[in-house]
């Protein structure tokens, strides 16, 4: 059984719905997100509904926090606290309840485990190598029999193994088998917001029986939601950051 891994939706249904459909095409069994379902773009209500249509597990990011008032806001941009309260202002009951319902942390079968950054943090960044083994240690103890961390936040796709001694390797999205003797964290990076440059909507697959992860992009209409974004008064889109200095300070230290 194949799982999709989707991170940071962001309110962007037309980049989901160009996924869901990728998805589907390649016969993928099981569909997952990683949060950060809201906030940054103008479609969360269409976004929950479709995630709702397909019955798509997941769990809460800070985006999502911060719209039910779980999170303060002022931890964002100008943007993204503007973006915010909009979205506070549109979102249902039921919506919110959604939101609400979503759990921290979601484990599947065969020894995975998603989250929308850390465990039990939503917020803070796993950017260096020393994070990522301190962050295995704690999954360690966590539950002895995890063995792969889907997580987001970034909005940027990467993979991360991690030994006994430390990182033994870290990649930007490249297809590969995972070493079975790794700890392993694997970023799909974004669906609607992705900050690597490229605004097609990222996603991975996982096959636990192989070990294999492959990264995806999907175009899509993406000056669509910047239109609807611009006429909510939110001036973004769906390819955002400064990438050149970030991406650097992610792998430059790859072995």
């Amino acid at each position: 059984m194949r799982f999709a891994i989707l991170s940071d939706i962001h309110a962007n249904c037309d980049a989901l719905g160009a996924v869901l459909a990728d998805v589907n095409r390649q016969g993928v069994q099981v569909v997952v997100h990683l949060g950060d379902v809201v906030g940054y773009n103008t479609r969360p209500r269409e976004t929950l509904a479709l995630l709702r249509e397909h019955a798509i597990a997941g769990v809460r990011g800070n985006h999502d926090l911060m719209a039910i008032g779980k999170l303060p806001a002022d931890q964002c941009g100008p943007v993204g606290r503007k973006a915010i309260s909009w979205t506070r202002k549109v979102l249902t009951e039921s919506d919110c309840d959604y939101l609400a319902s979503l759990p921290a942390e979601l484990r599947l079968a065969g020894g995975m485990l998603c989250v929308h950054s850390a465990l039990g943090d939503p917020v803070v960044r796993l950017h260096s190598r020393e994070q990522f083994a301190e962050e295995a240690e704690v999954l360690r103890q966590f539950d002895a029999e995890l063995r792969v961390c889907f997580t987001g936040h970034t909005h940027l796709a990467q993979l991360v193994e991690v030994g006994p001694s430390g990182v033994l390797r870290r990649a930007p999205a490249a297809d590969m088998e995972l070493d079975p003797e790794a700890f392993c964290f694997v970023n799909p990076g974004s669906v609607g917001q992705p900050r690597d440059g490229d605004e097609r909507a990222a996603y991975a697959v996982f096959d636990p029986d192989t070990r294999r992860v492959s990264f995806h992009r999907v175009a899509y209409d993406a000056r669509r939601i910047m239109r609807d974004n611009a006429r909510r008064g939110i001036k973004i889109g769906p390819r955002t950051g400064a990438t050149g200095s970030l991406l650097a300070r992610l792998f430059d230290a790859a072995p």
